[in-house]
């Protein structure tokens, strides 16, 4: 998580789910958390925060699918499952989608809150 004082540039629009289970490993199988994906949510809020896109990191328990982690999945969009890759390219292929997200999200119309038949 990020340190110090912060403050969110706007209420977030949608929400980056990241897998951080991280399992006991008596059983030798890899977990997103054994690959980095704590580190992984860092970088991406960091950048997110910089970029002032009106999204929001979530830290989360297993996705269900550890041989393919880190896993991660963004609110109405894309599920990536990184293979144990989070270089930076990769890293960029996400920032990618979210950002697309972010615009595609701010091009809807505003609820108003009124019921449709």
């Amino acid at each position: 998580m990020i340190e110090g004082d912060w403050i969110p540039t706007t209420k977030p629009l949608f929400t980056v789910r990241v897998c951080i289970n991280k399992r006991l490993n008596t059983d030798r199988l890899p977990s997103c958390g054994g690959r980095g994906s704590r580190g992984l949510a860092d970088a991406l809020e960091r950048m997110i925060l910089a970029e002032r896109i009106p999204a929001s990191i979530t830290r989360g328990p297993c996705m269900n699918n550890c041989l393919h982690g880190p896993n991660l999945k963004i609110q109405g969009a894309d599920y990536f499952n990184l293979e144990g890759d989070i270089s930076d390219v990769r890293i960029e292929e996400i920032m990618v989608a979210i950002r697309a997200e972010a615009e595609r999200r701010k091009s809807l119309p505003a609820d108003d809150g009124a019921v449709v038949p």
